[in-house]
């Protein structure tokens, strides 16, 4: 069943440039992907996944970046809201960029 749903998909990677081998290693990497809703006459909603940061690049800034970025993507494309998921150990960085805990998520893995 279709009904329109459609996604939107943009991801962000900082490499490491400073090394002489030119590898180019990610060091930290976002996504948000932009969902419609049924509700609120098909508004927008970001989800942002996968924001990962290099343990040995922490402490600059990256993720807090990442998440801007992703944040204000998500408001140019028309979301009326973004939203994630994170540990209890990373809910006071997520609280720092300024977002709040709102509910409870559930989940059931089949695996």
């Amino acid at each position: 069943m279709d009904a329109g749903h459609k996604f939107q998909v943009r991801k962000l990677e900082i490499l490491d440039k400073s090394k002489d081998d030119h590898s180019g290693k990610i060091i930290a990497t976002g996504s948000v992907f932009i969902e419609k809703k049924f509700l609120r006459n098909c508004g927008k909603v970001g989800h942002i996944e996968d924001v990962v940061v290099d343990s040995a690049a922490r402490g600059m800034q990256l993720g807090k970046k990442i998440i801007e970025f992703l944040t204000d993507h998500a408001h140019s494309m028309g979301c009326y809201k973004v939203i994630l998921d994170c540990s209890l150990e990373n809910k006071a960085f997520y609280e720092k960029c300024g977002y709040r805990q709102k509910e409870v998520q559930m989940v059931k893995y089949f695996v």
